[in-house]
């Protein structure tokens, strides 16, 4: 049966990942924490609930939650071997479970049972990871939040990341969270509803600084040979591309794809620069398990024969 501080949580997931601004698919995670009543002894425990090892926030159910005893979680610490073999402590999860079922804990486990708050949201959203990834990240971070975000240098995703945000939080107490650098963000709150509305202040305070502050042209200027087509000759030209698109795609397992044009992705294929910015790659780390590092450029006029798109695809 879903406790209440479960079932907050679960809510509070759905709601922020039903927006792709605030996370990507199947990025971040989401913690609560509360007491329940040990069914072999009687007495109370504490208990982590956090979104398992490949779940997606906007579906997260119950039997997406990984449940841990925060004592036994928090007790790692003691035992905790340093960055070099970080990676055993992922494995050392499992003996904290409590009870059965559910899902596997992910490697940011720590973060949610470590930071002394009980409820916390990581997540990647677009806007943050802007800030997260940019030369001044750190300056930006000051400018733009304050002292209520403070910034996190970057670290890999693990224990000793959960150890340093733990420090931070306990050393700036009027912050509701913090910026990963190379990341995402990270925010807390002593109830699910503050915790949610810190996470979309920090997102949305972060998208009014860059749309506020962004320059004419960010891609470079258009190009009419990247003009995109009209609404029935872009569909239609979708319609040819997606089988071989979908080939492509499926040589090592079948895959389906999907179409997208929406203005800003429009815009950013008639700039001038898309082709070099596309190389760059993402810029978030967890962007590397949907999308992998680098998208394929088709750098052809929208409307280039048939036959030469073949080619350049196949050469691609």
């Amino acid at each position: 049966m879903t406790t209440t501080a479960a079932a907050d949580l679960i809510a509070r997931s759905n709601k922020l990942g039903a927006d792709p601004r605030n996370t990507n698919y199947a990025g971040g995670n989401t913690s609560a924490k509360g007491t329940e009543t040990d069914p072999v002894t009687g007495q109370p425990v504490e208990l982590l609930w956090v979104k398992g090892s490949g779940g997606d926030l906007g579906t997260l159910t119950e039997s997406g939650l990984a449940t841990l005893r925060l004592d036994r979680m928090r007790a790692l610490v003691d035992v905790y071997p340093g960055v070099r073999r970080e990676d055993e402590m992922v494995a050392a999860f499992d003996y904290c479970l409590h009870g059965k079922g559910g899902a596997a804990p992910s490697i940011d486990t720590a973060m949610h049972g470590l930071v002394d708050a009980p409820h916390v949201d990581h997540l990647h959203p677009d806007s943050g990871i802007a800030i997260a990834t940019a030369v001044d990240g750190e300056e930006l971070t000051a400018t733009i939040f304050g002292d209520k975000v403070v910034w996190v240098p970057w670290r890999r995703p693990g224990f000793q990341l959960g150890l340093d945000i733990a420090k931070i939080k306990e050393a700036n107490p009027d912050a509701i969270g913090c910026i990963l650098g190379g990341h995402g963000i990270t925010a807390w709150g002593q109830t699910s509803a503050e915790c949610q509305k810190n996470s979309l202040w920090i997102i949305r305070t972060a998208e009014k600084y860059i749309k506020a502050n962004s320059k004419e042209n960010p891609f470079g200027t258009r190009v009419k040979k990247f003009e995109p087509l009209t609404k029935a000759k872009r569909r239609a030209r979708a319609a040819e591309l997606a089988p071989l698109l979908r080939g492509v795609a499926s040589q090592d397992k079948a895959m389906v794809g999907s179409f997208t044009d929406d203005k800003v992705v429009l815009d950013f294929l008639a700039a001038r620069n898309h082709p070099q910015l596309a190389a760059l790659g993402t810029s978030c780390p967890d962007h590397f398990l949907r999308t992998k590092v680098k998208p394929m450029v088709l750098d052809l006029a929208p409307d280039a024969p048939w036959e030469k798109v073949v080619k350049r695809v196949e050469a691609l």
